[in-house]
């Protein structure tokens, strides 16, 4: 079973090192990318997701301006998810859903007044849509990204 801790600077090593599936780049930035961004950034929070405790894949929660980009309005109860990338070899093998199973739990636990997260994913990207349906995140509009059509997705926590 996976776990989600915020991110340490013990887990950036094997972050660093992940490996993108062929043709991801193109929905998600490889952690080199994201990381960087983030460092000092109170508003925005690596979550790194564990399993047998190897670092495998990351995300990062933020509380900035992507929220009303994403709500289409401002919401001081809700926060984003960005830049989920897990490792290839631990792709298709129910990593990702066991995480965004443990999601609500860590955002209660982090975020104890927000009531719902939300993200963007790429219309193209149909096994991320499936995986997002089935953990109970739901599609709440369309919105144009800057590589292609997008679905800003709701996932209800803390209700």
């Amino acid at each position: 079973m996976p776990r989600l801790l915020p991110t340490t600077s013990e887990h950036l090593p094997v972050l660093l090192a992940l490996r993108l599936a062929p043709g991801q780049e193109n929905w998600t930035h490889h952690p080199a990318e994201t990381l960087p961004e983030i460092a000092g950034n109170p508003l925005r929070q690596a979550v790194t997701i564990l399993k047998n405790d190897m670092p495998v894949g990351l995300f990062i929660l933020s509380r900035d301006e992507r929220v009303e980009t994403y709500a289409g309005q401002p919401d001081a109860h809700a926060l984003t998810l960005n830049g989920l990338v897990l490792d290839e070899q631990c792709q298709g093998r129910g990593v990702g859903t066991a995480a965004m199973r443990l999601l609500p739990r860590l955002v209660q636990e982090l975020y104890p007044d927000v009531t719902r997260a939300l993200l963007c994913i790429h219309q193209t990207n149909a096994a991320a849509i499936h995986v997002y349906q089935k953990c109970g995140w739901t599609v709440l509009r369309e919105r144009q990204g800057k590589r292609g059509r997008l679905w800003v997705m709701e996932l209800r926590v803390n209700s």
